[in-house]
């Protein structure tokens, strides 16, 4: 369809520092330092196959603080924590009764879990205690991600077309800033200083925003053919987003140049048919990894679009979603969740 539309500064300028960050100089977001000495591992083999969920886990996230914890949240009303290592459930939190939770975020101590009933909830995870119940969106919660590395402040998105960022440092929490739009968002994801966020849109487009002023930065209309499912920031380069969509597409585009599309990722056995299918990307940016509705994983090369690994046979429904991180002391970096509630960690 040819190169997109992309509009920086449709509320205001771009700043020439918000520039310098997207570029990594002076030690903006591109300084985000990953793993120990052993580097990023191409999962290949399954080490521990957990029936995480009696129904359908919806998504996975790693803890961001780099423990050794992966979590999950399902149609079961739940969000459940992992130890990495030795795949043992740590905690069970839940939530409203009957309501399906489809968003999560760790940062250490605390987890952030929300759903249909229209509300964010705050867990410590150290006490099991809930620590905050956001409410303020009219229609379901369908993301969250802690700002920054820090759980100082959360920002979520709902089917309301709104994105609401909220300060959870004190005992009270406080609704900051709201952002609006013209299209249900199912997902989101923020850059490492906290201040930017992409949002994944049902029109097929993605928007950028300043969480600080809640102005939108940018705007990159129907990059899908269909609903955006999941977006990511590349970790070793702000500027770089990885986006999938309904239309069965993972793709790579460049925020700097106009939202150009460095990397269109496909193939014949690819398929994606849920609004909320998560993909990641490695913590040293080089692969693009998303699984399937036939429960085959994928993993293609960011440099050049080929196909690194077809992983089969390995989940016996759909896979929903998959995360890729850092690895904590263990090193374990790569999981993933399918239709059948179960959770996969590979080494």
């Amino acid at each position: 369809r040819g190169k997109k539309r992309f509009v920086w500064g449709l509320r205001g300028k771009t700043s020439s520092s918000d520039v310098d960050l997207l570029d990594g100089k002076k030690g903006g977001l591109t300084s985000r330092m990953f793993g120990g000495g052993g580097g990023v591992v191409l999962p290949s083999a399954v080490k521990h196959r957990i029936v995480a969920h009696p129904a359908q886990a919806i998504c996975v996230r790693y803890d961001s603080g780099g423990g050794d914890v992966v979590a999950t949240a399902s149609e079961d009303s739940t969000v459940k924590t992992w130890n990495t290592g030795t795949g043992q459930n740590i905690r069970t939190l839940r939530g409203g009764s009957g309501q399906v939770m489809l968003g999560l975020d760790i940062c250490s101590e605390l987890t952030a879990g929300c759903g249909s009933d229209k509300t964010c909830r705050i867990w410590n995870t150290r006490t099991n205690r809930l620590v905050h119940q956001l409410v303020g969106h009219s229609q379901k919660v369908t993301c969250v991600r802690f700002l920054g590395g820090v759980g100082k402040s959360v920002v979520t998105a709902s089917a309301d077309r709104s994105m609401k960022v909220w300060d959870i440092s004190r005992h009270t929490y406080r609704q900051t800033v709201t952002l609006r739009h013209s299209s249900t968002s199912n997902c989101l994801d923020t850059s490492y200083d906290g201040i930017s966020a992409v949002s994944g849109h049902l029109d097929g487009g993605v928007r950028f925003w300043d969480l600080r002023s809640g102005d939108r930065t940018g705007d990159v209309p129907m990059l899908h053919g269909s609903g955006v499912t999941s977006v990511n920031f590349n970790p070793k380069n702000n500027a770089e987003i990885l986006t999938t969509g309904r239309d069965s597409a993972v793709k790579l585009i460049d925020v700097r140049n106009k939202g150009e599309e460095l990397q269109t990722f496909r193939h014949a056995e690819f398929r994606i048919d849920l609004s909320y299918a998560a993909c990641a990307i490695s913590p040293d940016g080089k692969y693009a990894a998303a699984g399937s509705s036939n429960g085959d994983i994928f993993i293609w090369r960011t440099a050049d679009g080929g196909l690194e690994q077809q992983l089969k046979g390995r989940h016996e429904s759909g896979v929903v979603a998959v995360a890729w991180e850092r690895g904590g002391s263990n090193g374990q970096q790569f999981a993933s969740v399918d239709k059948k509630g179960n959770l996969l960690l590979w080494a």
